[in-house]
């Protein structure tokens, strides 16, 4: 079979390897969509904390199962997202119902293997069925929406709350619209990008600000938000949060920072906010985002553009989301 390996920084070659034999639990996935993310750019650049090479990225994705024990909950056949993130189910931790921060979790890169290849051999507890008919760049979007769905959780939307999303990338588009689900009132989201400040726009009818234009707080009325959410690796983003979130309100921080990141924090002090930062999802986010998604009361059809393209053109995608291309989203279909 195929496989996109990053053979070193900003480089990918597609090489062929044995098709992995499922183990005991497993089972065996040709994979139909690949998402490309930041954090995979941020591999590619060599600037991930555990991701680099040679490793195989990718980690939203959707595919098929090929291959599975006869006693299996998902038999062979069934259309699936995978959970990209394995916990050990017997940690301080997990016993704690945080998973997520497992201290033994298996993620793709570090102790999973990326999803960037035809077929991989995945734990059959971290297959969630797709509906039949819900197209593969849809259901490799589940992955991405649930880091959204866990971070509204986080910031604690309710019907009513005052949110703003600074960054209007996937996961920040995606973050404003699950918001909205949770009942959302006033939503306002900033970006440099007027692409996808429109994407935004349509999708949740949220107000916007072009921070191109100057400070997002100017626009956006200091102390007006019950929770701001910073989905964008800007170093600014700490000061317009802090400004525009009300006392005692909530920041919720999401993005890995390639550099230590300096703001000024009266702000923090003088209106008692509270900074939380929010990692990845549980199992319980991930299977509400795929039904939502399933159902698309979650939308994720603004995000998908052309059919994914072939495995071949790994390079050439990661080139041109390194150099800031306007698509906001690039899949690629690793059986092709």
């Amino acid at each position: 079979m195929r496989t996109a390996v990053l053979r070193q920084v900003a480089r990918i070659e597609i090489e062929e390897c044995a098709v992995p034999r499922p183990g005991d639990g497993e089972a065996l996935v040709e994979m139909r969509a690949v998402g490309l993310c930041g954090s995979d750019v941020a591999a590619f650049r060599g600037r991930h904390p555990f991701r680099a090479p040679p490793v195989v990225l990718g980690h939203e994705g959707a595919g098929r199962v090929v291959e599975a024990a006869a006693d299996a909950a998902i038999p062979a056949g069934t259309r699936v997202a995978v959970l990209p993130l394995v916990s050990c189910r017997g940690c301080g931790r997990c016993e704690q119902g945080l998973s997520h921060l497992c201290a033994h979790r298996r993620l793709p890169g570090a102790g999973l293997p990326g999803l960037l290849s035809r077929y991989v051999a995945v734990p059959q507890r971290a297959l969630v069925p797709l509906a039949d008919g819900l197209p593969y760049a849809e259901g490799a979007l589940v992955e991405p929406a649930a880091v959204a769905w866990h971070t509204v959780r986080a910031a604690g939307v309710r019907h009513g709350t005052r949110l703003a999303v600074l960054g209007a990338g996937p996961i920040g588009h995606l973050t404003a619209a699950a918001a909205r689900l949770h009942g959302a009132g006033e939503l306002l989201v900033s970006d440099v990008r007027e692409q996808a400040l429109g994407l935004v726009t349509r999708a949740t009818g949220c107000r916007t600000v072009n921070a191109r234009d100057g400070s997002v707080h100017g626009a956006g009325r200091t102390d007006a938000f019950d929770a701001v959410v910073v989905a964008s690796g800007h170093p600014s983003c700490l000061d317009e949060a802090l400004a525009l979130c009300r006392p005692r309100g909530t920041v919720v921080v999401l993005p890995m920072f390639a550099d230590a990141v300096r703001a000024g924090l009266n702000p923090l002090v003088l209106k008692e906010v509270r900074i939380k930062g929010s990692s990845l999802y549980g199992p319980d986010d991930f299977r509400a985002a795929a039904d939502a998604v399933a159902r698309r009361v979650l939308d994720v059809r603004p995000l998908v553009g052309e059919e994914p393209a072939p495995l071949a053109a790994a390079q050439s995608a990661f080139e041109a989301l390194d150099k800031g291309s306007d698509v906001l989203k690039f899949f690629l279909d690793p059986a092709r």
